[in-house]
């Protein structure tokens, strides 16, 4: 039995999901799998996945979105440490060490990695790698404040997954179900800790109507959040302070100089297409 799973969502990316099997086969980690769950693509995944037998495995199953397809996973393996990814991602050989590491067995610890933009000759992709640069600054990663972590770099004890429930299903997108599960773990007493060591890189082409769909996706997830945090009766805050949204503004401005206003336009779009997914969201939910 492995000390460590690795579960990877993947939908309709066979390509993207080749390259990063190659990376995840790569861990200087001694004892370890990786589940791949084949979230109902058009095309199969196992063919990709037998490529990399017998490390990985692939599950195939209905689509049901991103947060079934882990529970999924992680339902599939008795490694006691489970650690996630998106297919998108090429963790670096020694992520999964770095975050079982930084774990060191503690079962109220949720563990985070650092994610680095892997186009940075891409925009869109940059503007969103910074808006999640930005998030993780603002909340205090590296103080241990952080209320989530993204999903493509997160890892916890199997048990302590369980315990939880896994990812709300309820989630039909990649929106919002790993913040709403990072909210969920530490009002239970959890403790997000963060391992700026553990490093994957995000290869997520984008163009100008992929990042407006993406972020007001984001928007549509924030508000499913609210809905999810409001019926069991949380008392997480549900918006930001305006000095929350000036400083996302001015985050490129002040990271870069001059040359990040290119970035700091795309974050204000950004925040303009999440206005319209929540809108949007809220009309269909009345």
């Amino acid at each position: 039995m492995p000390d460590a799973a690795i579960i990877v969502p993947s939908f309709n990316r066979p390509e993207q999901l080749r390259r990063c099997l190659a990376a995840l086969v790569r861990q200087d980690h001694p004892s370890y799998e990786v589940i791949v769950v084949d979230d109902g693509s058009a095309t199969p995944l196992g063919p990709v996945c037998e490529d990399f037998a017998p490390m990985v495995r692939c599950i195939r199953q209905s689509n049901s979105g991103p947060a079934g397809a882990r529970n999924r996973g992680a339902a599939s393996t008795k490694a006691a440490f489970i650690a996630f990814t998106d297919d998108d991602c090429i963790p670096r050989p020694d992520w999964l060490r770095a975050l079982q590491a930084a774990h060191s067995g503690q079962a109220s610890r949720l563990v985070g990695g650092r994610v680095e933009n892997g186009l940075p000759g891409d925009r869109y992709a940059a503007a969103s790698q910074s808006l999640c640069d930005f998030l993780y600054d603002h909340f205090g990663a590296r103080s241990g404040d952080m209320p989530f972590f993204t999903s493509n770099n997160m890892a916890l004890g199997r048990a302590e997954f369980e315990r939880l429930g896994g990812f709300d299903q309820t989630f039909p997108l990649a929106a919002a179900e790993d913040r709403e599960f990072g909210l969920r773990w530490r009002e239970r007493g959890g403790v997000n800790h963060y391992a700026a060591d553990a490093v994957i890189d995000h290869y997520h082409t984008m163009t100008l109507r992929k990042f407006w769909r993406q972020h007001s996706n984001y928007g549509a997830g924030a508000h499913h959040l609210h809905r999810v945090l409001t019926a069991r009766g949380s008392d997480q805050p549900r918006r930001e302070p305006l000095r929350f949204y000036l400083d996302l503004l001015t985050w490129p401005i002040r990271q870069k100089g001059i040359t990040g206003l290119g970035q700091a336009a795309l974050m204000a779009l950004s925040q303009a297409a999440m206005v319209n997914g929540f809108a949007r969201a809220a009309r269909r939910t009345g």
